[in-house]
């Protein structure tokens, strides 16, 4: 299902997972990582990074440090130039989970990422820093409903994993009360 969007020069498409909690979105974004580890498209050393965007969701500010990085002396506490996700999952895979909870703001900081491979560490108005990051997000919530227009145009292919409901058959008991 995923196998061609992986493959998709030079660095595979943006994929959306929608399902409902606990269908395996995660599961299905790690299985999207091995394979492309397996088919030797992302080396064997290459990173998957996670970020659940919900951990973050009232504070923005936090987040965008978190996924870009922020420069030594950007806020109070900021002691040191420090790296970010973008940083840490160059070459591999960023999977975003629950990114319906990314703010506005980061979404446009996050599609010019996209669009340029660029981007700017906190507190940093000079100097550009670049990585090359293959995307997987994951919500719960119709993307047409948080995110973006412009964030969500560049995610290039969405699946749906349906909910799966078991179906239980009626004890011998049951039947014998229903007539």
């Amino acid at each position: 299902m995923y196998k061609r969007q992986v493959k998709y020069p030079p660095n595979g498409l943006s994929i959306l997972i929608n399902g409902a909690t606990g269908v395996g979105k995660s599961f299905l974004a790690s299985k999207i990582f091995d394979y492309a580890v397996q088919e030797e498209i992302i080396s064997t050393d290459a990173p998957f990074a996670i970020l659940n965007c919900a951990d973050y969701a009232d504070n923005p500010e936090l987040l965008s440090t978190t996924l870009f990085g922020y420069k030594k002396g950007a806020f109070t506490g900021a002691e040191s130039d420090t790296d970010g996700l973008l940083a840490t999952a160059n070459n591999g895979y960023l999977f975003l989970d629950e990114v319906h909870r990314l703010s506005k703001e980061n979404q446009e900081k996050l599609f010019l990422f996209i669009d340029t491979g660029k981007y700017r560490r906190v507190g940093e108005n000079v100097n550009w820093s670049s990585s090359k990051v293959r995307f997987i997000f994951a919500t719960t919530e119709k993307s047409e409903d948080y995110l973006l227009d412009t964030f969500d145009r560049r995610i290039q292919i969405s699946v749906t994993l349906p909910t799966c409901l078991l179906y239980t058959s009626p004890s011998p008991r049951d039947l014998s009360t229903s007539r």
